[in-house]
């Protein structure tokens, strides 16, 4: 059936006006200033007082679960697609967090396609913390050239629970990324877990003077986990590096305690453009706490909702343009991924659509390939088991 919104305030992510929508066969036919269609079926929604933009690209979800380090009961549970969608995320990229051998990237690819036949957009990552990373095929360059659904590497560095990686095998391993990334015509990367480590991006900054690997091979997360580590981001993203907030992450430390929204104003306040930021939810991860000793004394679920809380702020309460703010969770993870028909839309594009009560920025519709999931604030469609 087709489908026509109108009336709708529309951000492809540039600002078009007031506009009208029209969907069928899970891509957009047309977008005008007004559409009437006529000797066929059609479902038209008014969406008058309503912000239509892309739907938002979440890269670095754990939709199998993460967690674990406070024994195998402390493991979190698998993602439900309800929550994903409620969220208003169309595509998500599923990765493993600290255990990456009771939970492998085989159980990883499983889960992407049963998301996938659920109707989202989904892919995954290979590896995790550990090194040498844990892999499908065996072989990293093997699930980079052969498994669709593998965007990138997962590693943990700077982090207590990572594998400690030397400069050579991270070269050796960056180069086997990059090529078969090159082979599978995928962007390719390495999503980088950063810790608390003092180093930052020293290991890497010294790989790059060695290599003519370039900068965009190498993309850290959790940025905004400590004011030094933020501070030290500054000057990776002028470099030409992407950064990745996270949302279920409040920077704390060094006398400066910040939310995600304010973090990424931070950024931009120190010169950093807008279009080298992403924002992801870690969802489903865990949020361990640690004392000093190293000792795990306590732990939370993350979640989805951190992530549309930010945007709000942004819009809000930061007075960010709409333009500009909804970059960080849709054009600019799209494009990081190498999912150039995502994040973003126009006449021909998939239909991946997030629609927002202009008052409060509250969901009103998802909907994901033309087909609707969330319809006036109402979840429409569940996974299989909800």
């Amino acid at each position: 059936m087709l489908r026509l919104l109108k009336n709708a305030q529309v951000y492809t992510p540039q600002s078009i006006g007031q506009k009208d929508i029209l969907l069928a066969g899970g891509k957009i036919v047309e977008i005008n200033d007004s559409i009437q269609v006529t000797g066929v079926e059609v479902d038209v929604l008014d969406r008058s007082n309503t912000i239509v933009m892309p739907g938002i690209v979440d890269r670095h979800v754990h939709i199998t679960g993460g967690g674990g380090e406070g024994g195998f009961a402390s493991s979190t549970p698998e993602v439900q697609l309800s929550h994903v969608v409620e969220s208003g995320i169309t595509t998500v990229v599923g990765l493993l967090g600290t255990n990456d051998v009771g939970r492998t990237p085989k159980n990883l690819l499983a889960k992407t396609k049963a998301l996938r036949e659920e109707g989202l957009n989904a892919y995954m990552l290979t590896g995790g913390y550990g090194y040498p990373s844990n892999t499908i095929t065996g072989e990293v360059r093997e699930d980079l050239l052969f498994i669709e659904e593998v965007l990138g590497l997962k590693l943990a560095i700077e982090d207590h629970r990572s594998s400690y990686i030397t400069s050579e095998e991270l070269k050796r391993l960056a180069s086997y990324v990059r090529v078969s990334s090159m082979l599978a015509k995928k962007k390719g990367f390495i999503h980088l877990h950063m810790g608390s480590g003092k180093g930052h991006y020293e290991q890497l900054y010294r790989i790059l003077e060695e290599t003519d690997l370039p900068i965009s091979l190498f993309s850290p997360t959790h940025v905004n986990r400590t004011a030094g580590l933020l501070e030290a981001s500054v000057e990776f993203a002028k470099r030409g590096g992407l950064v990745d907030i996270t949302s279920n992450v409040g920077m704390k430390g060094e006398g400066k305690s910040l939310t995600p929204a304010e973090s990424l104003l931070h950024l931009l306040d120190q010169g950093v453009k807008i279009d080298q930021i992403t924002v992801s939810s870690d969802a489903n991860g865990s949020l361990p706490v640690f004392n000093d000793d190293g000792q795990l004394t306590g732990m939370k679920v993350a979640g989805f909702q951190p992530t549309l809380k930010a945007l709000r702020s942004l819009i809000k309460d930061e007075r960010i343009s709409v333009e500009d703010a909804i970059k960080p969770f849709t054009t600019n993870p799209a494009q990081g991924l190498g999912l150039k028909e995502r994040g973003h839309f126009k006449q021909g594009s998939y239909a991946d659509l997030l629609v927002l009560n202009e008052e409060d920025l509250s969901i009103s519709d998802v909907l994901i390939n033309g087909t609707s999931f969330v319809h006036k604030g109402e979840i429409v469609r569940k996974g299989m088991f909800e």
